[in-house]
């Protein structure tokens, strides 16, 4: 939920309006794919300790399958120094 709603808030088209919350819908797999991109060649099983989710939880969300959470966002983007706009929209640092 608290994922929907910072994406919802912050997602806006290319006339800079901001789109209609009903409208939008996170980029799962484009999401997983940076935070897949983060993690580098740290092992699956040593991130998600760091994250305090399970390895099946972090591979669900790599996979584009699950939502991280907002306590997973700042989390990684403490670790990696990337901002939550660029983990959520490839957008920004």
């Amino acid at each position: 939920i608290c994922l929907m709603a910072y994406v919802n808030r912050n997602i806006q088209d290319s006339q800079g309006a901001f789109l209609a919350a009903s409208k939008t819908k996170p980029d799962l797999v484009a999401i997983g794919s940076r935070i897949r991109k983060l993690r580098g060649d740290t092992f699956q099983e040593e991130m998600a300790d760091y994250l305090g989710i399970s390895q099946g939880h972090l591979s669900k969300i790599e996979r584009g399958k699950g939502a991280p959470t907002i306590e997973t966002l700042f989390l990684l983007s403490e670790r990696f120094r990337k901002s939550i706009d660029w983990i959520l929209r490839g957008e920004g640092n």
